[in-house]
C-alpha cells in the first residue's frame, strides 16, 4: 500500500489510481471517528473517471502517530498530506469527524479545497457525555466494545454492519478516544458561513448520530452548499446505500 513521509510520521493511503492521470477531479478522503481509510475503498474504485485517495490519519489504520485530541490539528496534518502529494487544489470529502476536519481545511488552507464534501457531519460536532465516558473505559480496559446498531437505519443488513466492522476492529482505543474529543470540541457555527465554494452535505435520512438538521444547518448557511438525502440509510450512508452514494458523488463531481 502507498505511504508518504512528512516530518518524520508515515501516512498511508489508498488509492484507485497507480498512475495519476489528467481525466476527472483529485478527491481526498477523510475518514471519520475510530475508522481508517478503507471504509471508502469500495466507493473510490466506483468512481475511476477521477483520481481518489482516502488516508488513515495520524494513529489510524496503518498510518504512524498518535492521533490528536482537535480537528484542526488533523487538518494541519492532512494540509501538508495534500501539499507533499501536489494535489492542491483538490476536492476534499469527510465523513463525521472528517467532515469537521473537512471544514477547518476549507477554513484555514483555503487555497488547498477545490470543493467540499461534506458527509454525515455537521459544523458542529458535540458528544453525548456518556459516549466520552465509555470511550474512556474501553481506552482504560475496563469494558468491552459492544456491537450494536447504533448510527444505523433500520434495515441495514447485519453483514453490512459486520463487514464495516471488520475494517476498523483494530484501531487503537486510546486514538479513538482523542477522536471523541476532537469531534466534541469541533465547532465551526460561525465560521462555515465565509466558505463559498462548491459543497455538498450528504445525510442519510435516519442517521441519528449527526442528523438532519445538521446538514440543512450547512445548506442554509454555506452560500454554495447543496443537500442530498439518502433514504433507508444511517449514518454511513456509502456502505448501507452503496449505488445511490456513488450516483450522488460522480454527480457532483461532474457538475
Amino acid at each position: 500500500m502507498p505511504t508518504i513521509s512528512i516530518n518524520g510520521h508515515t501516512i498511508h493511503y489508498i488509492t484507485n489510481r497507480e498512475i495519476p492521470g489528467d481525466v476527472g477531479k483529485r478527491v481526498v478522503y477523510i475518514h471519520g471517528t475510530g475508522c481508517n481509510g478503507r471504509v471508502f475503498e469500495r466507493h473510490i474504485n466506483a468512481i475511476p473517471e477521477h483520481h481518489a485517495l482516502a488516508l488513515d490519519l495520524s494513529g489510524h489504520g496503518e498510518s504512524s502517530g498518535s492521533g490528536y485530541r482537535g480537528v484542526v490539528d488533523h487538518a494541519h496534518w492532512v494540509a501538508s498530506f495534500i501539499q507533499s502529494m501536489d494535489w492542491e487544489p483538490c476536492v476534499v470529502a469527510g465523513h463525521s469527524m472528517g467532515g469537521g476536519i473537512a471544514i477547518a481545511l476549507a477554513i484555514y488552507f483555503p487555497e488547498l479545497v477545490e470543493r467540499l464534501l461534506l458527509i454525515d457531519t455537521g459544523a458542529r460536532l458535540r458528544v453525548a457525555p456518556a459516549v466520552i465516558d465509555y470511550a474512556k473505559r474501553i481506552a482504560a480496559g475496563g469494558v468491552d466494545k459492544v456491537n450494536n446498531r447504533q448510527g444505523f437505519a433500520d434495515g441495514t443488513a447485519e453483514r453490512t454492519i459486520k463487514d464495516l466492522r471488520a475494517i476498523n476492529v483494530n484501531e487503537n482505543p486510546n486514538v479513538t478516544l482523542k477522536d471523541w474529543y476532537a469531534d466534541d470540541s469541533c465547532d465551526f457555527l460561525s465560521r462555515v458561513g465565509d466558505i463559498k465554494i462548491p459543497s455538498l452535505a450528504i445525510c442519510g435520512r435516519e442517521d441519528q448520530l449527526t442528523p438532519l438538521k445538521y446538514h440543512e444547518y450547512l445548506r442554509d448557511n454555506m452560500p454554495n452548499c447543496k443537500l442530498e438525502i439518502i433514504d433507508n440509510a444511517g449514518h454511513w450512508p456509502f456502505v448501507e446505500q452503496p449505488q445511490h452514494f456513488d450516483e450522488i458523488v460522480k454527480k457532483f463531481l461532474a457538475s
